[in-house]
């Protein structure tokens, strides 16, 4: 590495492992660039060759020296750079290449972030070094995380560095919160559309030898957005077609029963037939007569004569022995039936419907009437004269019926427009942290409530088109549903330089409560018989998750020579969580253990211990050359605890009053770096991964997902085994003067094959496993670009993903091969454009837009029929959000912002491709639609 006006930089290759600023070390002439796009765009540039020890002060939190040292790809976000501007954790991620932000449930609800086509459970998210992924979640919601009070967020993909516990195969977020310095208070408030509001203030002063900051956030949102129903619109033709048939069926619903009962139960000539058609009312008259000119008595004749065919069946016990020695008996009880319905059903085949034509005859009518009354032959024909009349026939109720409901659902889906129901957030933050030289005390706290937004496809695409009342009137079971969930965190970190080592220690505690409740069931609609398992369903009422992580750390570098710096990292936390929740401790009868209920697991353990190693060799006296390689040995144990009411035999006999896994393994990874001259530099790295799995993947939620059988009997206790993959790529990082500007580029190619990836699928009725079902592979570019004017900033980031996925399914002990299916919601291409210009000091004009190109939402490829296999993965439309704003400083110490997002509203308008069966072609929304055009006044204050 080079010297620098004759110093040694040791100093600035610590920090690889220990936490120091760069910019304390290096000479001001070197000091890393402040602005974002430009650090960004020199992750990778400088080279440090000749390792010594000068003089320094160690910080405690993490420094910024990625930008310069790390050997894999990473890009610095930081948000004061966006200050005004209202903008999320995830809306700042989409500022960085390879990195794909999924908002779930729609803005301000649960997001996740994807890399380079890995799933959201493949990317760790830190906090401070410290890793935020708990162990009952699968991935980590962004939309909880607040950045207000955050310094940087910095992006790894590809190599991680060792200072990062674990091993994740897409990547690492590593979100740095501020470090108190200077006595500064900044108060700072914004409105927005859809009811938002925000308010912040931040106050860091001396205290004792070091610096306290004390910061908190409020931020809400009514999210009552408007968008329109795609589904509903393409529902009314089939809606009108129902309603047709319907009407039709009542207006034909004389001619229809004389056709339906004419050869069977009666005989009409053609006159008579012609007569009753032409003359509904005199038909009507006929069915409600009684006597002789009247249908009662013309479906007794009629079976009378057709009941003379019978021969030598005098008497109700000989029939029924014909009908036992015909075996019929038999069939009958082997088909549920008792004793009770045997003699009910001879009784009433009279008629000749059940078991031949006329095996009961008139003759033997009183054998029948003795033993059941007169009631069970006049009562036969009773309800066939009852079908038949208008005025109190079921079947024609029910077609007015049915009709009323056609209509109300025709009414839903003209007036297409909805306000989006359940969309409402309120979030609050706290963090108090003190910080000297050697030594940082953290503490944090954050509240969440929110209701869930319910899904317009009623949970399966299928049902986008039955729950297009969605967001007009509560539909489900379970509705207006509520989460509240608390955060807390204290962290306490020393570093210490002792000669050729520099070491520090970290202890961190984390605790999550997170509650669910469903404030509105719907019972005016509830069917005890055919909605038994929607109403004792664990967990669906209201639950509660309660998780306690304690985590200790000790990480360091230790100079081995001039040219070497060995980093190393041992990280240990274990993880208890706790669920309480509806139907928990149901005592089910056996004929009921197929309910989830009596299988519900109630706590969870997970224990993670981490040893990395990592080295930085100098390969060359000129320091252009660097290798870096790194070995990691990564281990989990977890543990599901179940006291609920178990069937040894039961269905779910796997589950056991204790499982446990331990997984482990030892992966490796390898940089290499070469300086060419100021202008270029060239980066190359590679390794494996073993990404351990969480306790919701291995153990299940204790509800709809349980552990993974062997097979649909539970003969095994077989769990998912971790993820692993390769990983390569190579980046060039130029800096020239292009278009008159100062730009800087990084172009990157990288290539990853994974394998047992986890794939959800259903193994039973109404339970879900995780099983190691896909591999895949992803290959692709990442572009970013910056170029600097003297009142003009553009700043381009571009990838493009190229993913391949591949299944087997496993599910019920079944492996039949892999085959081609889509990998879902990773978009090939993706990119962001920012513009900014500068007239004055005191304003700054800014447009930015993000461009999304098409993605598929289901897994599944068809091979032939009816759907294409373009169309069987629901492919999102691409998409394209522009947003604008303005920036007035009228003193040095205030600042006003103005502005609107998704200017064209594009968002409410995203739509789906889809075709499914027996329904037309076009266009249906996403499961969570997503909020539109907004606008936002935010007012700066910095005393």
């Amino acid at each position: 590495m080079k010297n620098i006006n004759g110093q040694n930089i040791l100093a600035a290759a610590i920090a690889v492992s220990l936490g120091c600023s760069l910019t304390e070390f290096l000479p001001a002439a070197y000091a890393a660039p402040t602005d974002a796009a430009q650090t960004a765009s020199n992750d990778a540039d400088d080279s440090l060759m000749d390792f010594s020890l000068d003089a320094m002060t160690v910080e405690a939190k993490r420094p910024d020296w990625e930008s310069k040292l790390s050997p894999g790809t990473v890009n610095i976000v930081r948000p004061d750079e966006f200050k005004g501007e209202q903008k999320s954790l995830p809306d700042l991620l989409l500022t960085v290449p390879g990195v794909h932000v999924r908002e779930v449930n729609g803005k301000g609800q649960y997001t996740t972030v994807t890399m380079r086509g890995s799933t959201a459970a493949q990317v760790g998210i830190f906090i401070d070094g410290v890793l935020a992924n708990l162990g009952g979640d699968t991935a980590v919601d962004l939309s909880t995380i607040p950045v207000k009070n955050v310094e940087r967020i910095e992006v790894y993909r590809g190599y991680i560095p060792s200072r990062f516990g674990g091993t994740f195969m897409g990547g690492v977020i590593n979100i740095v919160t501020k470090k108190p310095e200077t006595t500064n208070v900044s108060l700072e408030v914004g409105k927005s559309s859809y009811g938002g509001k925000r308010g912040s203030m931040e106050i860091t002063a001396p205290l004792g030898d070091g610096s306290l900051m004390v910061g908190t956030n409020y931020e809400s949102s009514d999210g009552d957005f408007k968008y329109k129903n795609y589904a509903a619109e393409r529902y009314i033709p089939s809606i009108k077609t129902y309603i047709a048939e319907n009407e039709k069926e009542i207006v034909e619903f004389n001619n229809n029963n004389i056709d339906m009962l004419n050869g069977t139960l009666i005989k009409l000539s053609d006159e008579q037939v012609k007569f009753f058609k032409e003359n509904n009312d005199e038909w009507e008259k006929y069915v409600k007569n009684k006597g002789e000119n009247s249908l009662s008595n013309s479906i007794y004749e009629n079976r009378y004569n057709f009941a003379k065919q019978d021969i030598d069946n005098k008497n109700f016990y000989k029939i029924e022995q014909q009908l036992i020695d015909e075996g019929i008996q038999q069939k009958y009880f082997d088909a549920g039936y008792d004793d009770n319905d045997w003699f009910t059903g001879v009784a009433n085949d009279w008629n000749g419907n059940s078991f031949g034509p006329g095996i009961i005859t008139p003759e033997i009518k009183d054998e029948i009437i003795k033993i059941y009354g007169d009631s069970i032959v006049q009562g036969n024909i009773n309800e066939w004269t009852n079908k038949v009349n208008p005025e109190n026939s079921p079947s024609i109720e029910a077609y007015v019926q049915k009709v009323k409901e056609w209509k109300q659902k025709l009414k839903e889906a003209q007036n297409a427009i909805r306000y989006r129901k359940y969309n409402d957030y309120e979030k609050s933050s706290t963090i108090v942290k003190w910080q000297n030289a050697d030594w940082m005390i953290k503490g944090t706290y954050n509240k969440l409530e929110r209701h869930l937004p319910d899904s317009v496809w009623g949970g399966d695409v299928k049902g986008a088109f039955a729950s297009n009342g969605v967001d007009l009137y509560d539909k489900f079971y379970y509705d207006s549903r509520k989460q509240k969930q608390e955060n807390m965190g204290l962290m306490l970190q020393n570093r210490q330089e002792r000669g050729k080592l520099e070491w520090g220690w970290m202890i961190d505690y984390a605790y999550q409560d997170k509650k669910y409740n469903a404030e509105h069931i719907l019972i005016e609609n509830f069917n005890p018989g055919q909605d038994w398992e929607l109403a004792n369903t664990p967990l669906r009422a209201w639950s509660r998750y309660k998780s306690n992580k304690y985590t200790a750390q000790i990480d360091g570098g230790y100079k081995l020579n001039d040219n070497n710096m060995l980093d190393f990292l041992i990280n240990y936390s274990n993880e208890r969580m706790k669920i309480k929740g509806s139907n928990m401790d149901k005592v089910l009868s056996k004929e009921n253990q197929n309910s989830l209920a009596s299988q519900i697991r109630n706590k969870y353990d997970q224990k993670l211990f981490n040893i990395q190693i990592q080295d930085s060799i100098t390969l060359d006296k000129a320091g252009s050359w660097i290798l870096t390689p790194s070995l990691r040995y990564n281990q989990s144990q977890i543990i599901g605890y179940s006291d609920g009411k178990r069937f040894g035999d039961g269905y779910f006999g796997w589950i056991h009053p204790k499982d446990s896994q331990t997984n482990s393994k030892t992966t490796w990874q390898l940089a290499l770096k070469k300086e060419f001259n100021d202008n270029l530099t060239v980066r190359m790295t590679g390794g494996t991964y073993y990404r351990l799995l969480n306790m919701a993947e291995i153990a299940g939620d204790g509800a709809g997902i349980l552990p993974t059988p062997a097979d649909h009997n539970g003969k095994g206790a077989i769990f998912p085994v971790p993820e692993e993959g390769k990983q390569f790529d190579v980046s060039a990082i130029m800096h020239n003067k292009l278009l008159g500007a100062d730009n800087s580029t990084t172009i990157t190619y990288f290539w990853r094959d994974s394998i047992n990836m986890l794939q959800l699928e259903r193994a039973g009725k109404d339970y879900w496993c995780y099983y190691n079902d896909n591999k895949g592979k992803a290959t692709g570019l990442e572009l970013q670009s910056s170029f600097k004017w003297d009142k003009f900033d553009l700043d381009l980031q571009l990838t493009y993903v190229n993913s391949k996925s591949y299944s087997q399914y496993t599910a019920n002990g079944n492996n039949n091969g892999y085959s081609s299916v889509w990998s879902t919601y990773q978009p090939e291409w993706e990119g962001n454009l920012r513009i900014t210009y500068r007239p004055s000091d005191k304003f700054s004009v800014f447009a930015e837009g993000h461009y999304t190109d098409e993605y598929f939402t289901s897994r599944g490829k068809a091979s032939s029929g009816d759907i294409s296999p373009y169309l069987s993965g629901m492919p999102v439309a691409e998409l394209f959000v522009m947003n604008s704003g303005l920036k007035w400083m009228p003193q040095k110490n205030w600042q006003l912002t103005v502005g609107c997002n998704d200017i064209f509203n594009h968002g409410p308008r995203a739509k789906i491709l889809s075709n499914i069966t027996n329904i037309p072609d076009g266009y249906i929304n996403p499961e969570f639609p997503t909020q539109g055009r907004t606008y936002y006044v935010t007012a700066r204050y910095q005393f």
